[in-house]
């Protein structure tokens, strides 16, 4: 409106101008205008040849017309993300790798290796050897330490890290059943490989970030990132790794961490023994509802050899364990 107001006022002025006599001025003045707009178009001629700018308007109004928008969350292939995990995986990132024969690990024989003699069987403070007394559980047990994504470690919560071997770190308290369940397993003709032991704030933090970044990378929302994530690699301060209770054990002839390990010779032999020496698989199969967490015949927490009795007999998780017996 304000430019159709202008030229109104413009002709106007012009006309008035021709009334009043000075018709060769108003000539003059739209001959010298015509020139200079003709000026101003000539820019576009090179070489003598006119340029064709149908091609560039054509590009102008096609990017006017295009669908393209910021921020829309598109479904999820949930199959391609699986597959594309495999495929470009960090090697330093054990909770998301196919082959931990690139990262630092230690088996049965190279711990047992380095011993004399037979390692101490441990004996959980619990346990009741004699089978008389009525065993009874607390909340306060270090061993039964409820960590999950609604139960996160507690600011006062400490404890004391013992080398497994090497750079391998746990809580103390554990390697004695530790040392036990691979000589047990090694009796039996399974060399039991630990792959990852216990993991610090940061590293539990960086490991969760880079999931999450996959994901979104690939398309997803942040929010659906970091509830996908958190299906794989636990929220950073509430991780069992982060307070040495938890491990990750394969074995030398099978070196993936996935769902098939449960279906190996030493998979069949932890799940059928692990108990006996205090630690369970923290998240079986067909309790992802109440764990959260994705099936990881891998995944294993101590317990203490009573509670993990208990949790095996009954096939029940921690957190099914705690609602019945705590």
């Amino acid at each position: 409106m304000m430019i159709l107001s202008i030229v109104l006022l413009t002709l106007d002025r012009v006309w008035s101008v021709i009334r009043s006599g000075y018709r060769k001025y108003v000539v003059v003045a739209m001959t010298l205008l015509f020139a200079f707009v003709s000026c101003s178009f000539s820019s576009v001629i090179w070489d003598g040849s006119e340029h064709d700018f149908t091609e560039a308007s054509a590009v102008y109004y096609e990017t006017e017309r295009s669908d393209a928008s910021l921020a829309v969350e598109s479904e999820v292939d949930t199959e391609t993300l699986t597959m594309s995990d495999d495929e470009d995986e960090e090697e330093d990132d054990p909770e998301n790798i196919s082959d931990v024969s690139t990262i630092d690990t230690v088996s049965g024989t190279d711990i047992l290796g380095s011993l004399a003699g037979s390692v101490n069987d441990g004996i959980s403070d619990h346990e009741d050897p004699s089978g008389e007394d009525e065993i009874s559980f607390s909340r306060d047990d270090w061993e039964i330490v409820l960590v999950n994504k609604n139960h996160p470690i507690a600011e006062d919560y400490t404890f004391t890290l013992g080398t497994i071997k090497g750079s391998m770190k746990c809580d103390e308290r554990v390697i004695p059943d530790l040392y036990s369940m691979m000589e047990g397993a090694l009796a039996d003709g399974v060399n039991l490989l630990i792959c990852s032991p216990y993991r610090d704030d940061s590293r539990q933090q960086m490991l969760f970030n880079r999931k999450v970044t996959k994901y979104t990378s690939q398309g997803m929302s942040y929010m659906d990132a970091y509830k996908t994530a958190a299906q794989a690699v636990t929220i950073p301060g509430t991780s069992e790794h982060e307070i040495g209770l938890a491990i990750d054990i394969i074995s030398d002839s099978y070196s993936s961490l996935n769902a098939g390990f449960g279906e190996t010779k030493a998979g069949k032999w932890l799940a059928e023994h692990s108990f006996e020496y205090g630690f369970i698989v923290r998240y079986p199969e067909g309790k992802e509802d109440i764990t959260g967490i994705e099936y990881e015949p891998w995944h294993f927490r101590y317990v203490g050899r009573n509670a993990a009795k208990i949790i095996a007999g009954e096939s029940i998780t921690l957190e099914e364990f705690w609602e019945k017996y705590l």
